[in-house]
């Protein structure tokens, strides 16, 4: 599961209670990508989008279901997660777009 799903993850602390790590923790931990230069390309995306759906419906689909004082928290969490999921493969897509550009624009230049 990503980092981010992790923190959305139910760990049954608490009765349920998800506990971040401490601030320090989550900016050098092995598993924070923030600092690195490594691009996250679409199929990381669907993981990331994969391990939040299998979280979601994880928490809802239990034999009961009962809300906690996190869950408007980590549903506000969720819906930033999935809108930085859009707008990044956004921007992929035009880095492709131009890339398919650029290889005409060359193609068309190779023919004359």
């Amino acid at each position: 599961m990503t980092e981010s799903a992790v923190l959305l993850a139910d760990n049954g602390l608490e009765r349920g209670a998800t506990t971040l790590p401490p601030p320090a923790d989550r900016a050098t931990g092995t598993g924070n990508d923030a600092q690195t230069d490594e691009k996250i390309d679409r199929e990381q995306l669907l993981a990331i989008n994969g391990d939040l759906i299998r979280t979601l419906h994880r928490r809802i689909s239990g034999r009961r279901f009962r809300a906690n004082k996190h869950d408007g928290t980590r549903l506000a969490v969720a819906r930033a997660l999935v809108q930085a999921v859009v707008a990044h493969n956004q921007v992929l897509r035009d880095q492709e777009m131009e890339e398919l550009e650029r290889r005409i624009a060359a193609l068309e230049e190779s023919k004359k």
